[in-house]
């Protein structure tokens, strides 16, 4: 019985040793800096409290991003999407954004890592039923709330904003002058009817992505 208690104290330390060893070790681990790749589909919305809402439905939309540790603190982020906004008119949106941030991991010993993003890109627009189609400079910010599983794959959530700038760009000139064809669209023969309007989008979804 007196070396049974010297021996069961010797493995309670020699565990709790290793225990903390192996703990230490995979939270060096969890938070070493890494390239990543992945993908994310959820809710695409029109920005409450601007005129894009009163024309546009919520829809389903979804995108992809590539990201990695540089420079110093921050993490550069690659990443693009793809909706198509309808509404219970003849009016429709097709929004393909790309864009390049800076993400900030904020410094935590939570299992959850919070990331802060903020860049600008470039977003190539459809509307209807105008049929004009060009690319609009974008502005960018974004949070994303994300944990690891398995050291290899990132699950989360992460909230996006959009804002497709066109108000920079001239009005065509099919718009700015009073000429009309039998080919064209009845209702777009007022050039008062075109409108340079900005377009706010916010976006929310499940997020994956693979670290390697």
């Amino acid at each position: 019985m007196n070396c049974t208690k010297p021996l069961f104290l010797s493995f309670s330390l020699s565990l709790f040793l290793f225990s903390s060893g192996m703990f230490a070790q995979t939270l060096e681990e969890y938070n070493k800096r890494k390239y990543e790749i992945g993908g994310w589909i959820g809710a695409a919305n029109p920005m409450p409290g601007t005129p894009t809402v009163q024309v546009l439905d919520t829809a389903l939309g979804g995108g992809f991003y590539s990201r990695m540790p540089w420079p110093s603190i921050f993490y550069t982020e690659f990443g693009g999407g793809y909706t198509v906004f309808l509404s219970r008119s003849e009016r429709a949106l097709t929004a393909i954004p790309l864009y390049a941030a800076l993400a900030y991991k904020i410094p935590s010993e939570l299992p959850i890592q919070f990331f802060v993003k903020a860049g600008g890109g470039s977003a190539y627009v459809v509307a209807r039923p105008a049929d004009t189609a060009r690319w609009n400079p974008l502005a960018y910010a974004g949070v994303e709330a994300s944990f690891i599983a398995g050291r290899r794959i990132r699950i989360g959530v992460r909230l996006d904003y959009n804002k497709i700038i066109e108000t920079n760009l001239d009005v065509p000139d099919r718009y700015r002058y009073p000429l009309a064809s039998p080919f064209d669209d009845p209702r777009l023969f007022n050039a008062a009817n075109y409108r340079l309007q900005n377009v706010d989008f916010f976006y929310f979804g499940l997020t994956v992505g693979v670290l390697f």
